[in-house]
């Protein structure tokens, strides 16, 4: 019976975390860019779903934060993880790592856009 408790509190506590994560507009963010990729659309596939055990961390207040995700995806004709590093100043969240590390390719895609070269 204990070990029961303890498995239903321990699911409870990861559907509680899995919700906030889903839940925040760096998620979202990250979600749309990859699913928007021609690149990740072909190796992954459509419909790009995310899986259910995102790692990592989140930490909002108010305007500012910080978020350091891993979200596992898959779609129809493969799996992978968005890698996602962002921070949040003024209420905009700037990523400065979106990737998608497709499985059974050795170089991920980046997701953030093409630095402009200096003038």
């Amino acid at each position: 019976m204990l070990l029961f408790l303890v498995g239903m509190f321990v699911a409870l506590l990861m559907t509680v975390i899995t919700t906030s994560f889903r839940s925040s507009d760096v998620y979202k963010e990250a979600m749309a860019r990859a699913a928007a990729n021609e690149q990740v659309r072909a190796q992954i596939g459509d419909p790009i779903k995310a899986d259910w055990l995102i790692a990592g961390e989140l930490k909002v207040s108010s305007n500012t934060g910080s978020a350091n995700l891993s979200i596992p995806i898959s779609g129809s004709r493969g799996r992978g993880a968005i890698r996602a590093v962002a921070s949040k100043s003024g209420g905009v969240w700037r990523f400065s790592c979106l990737q998608v590390v497709v499985e059974g390719h050795r170089s991920a895609i980046d997701l953030l856009p093409a630095a402009l070269p200096a003038q």
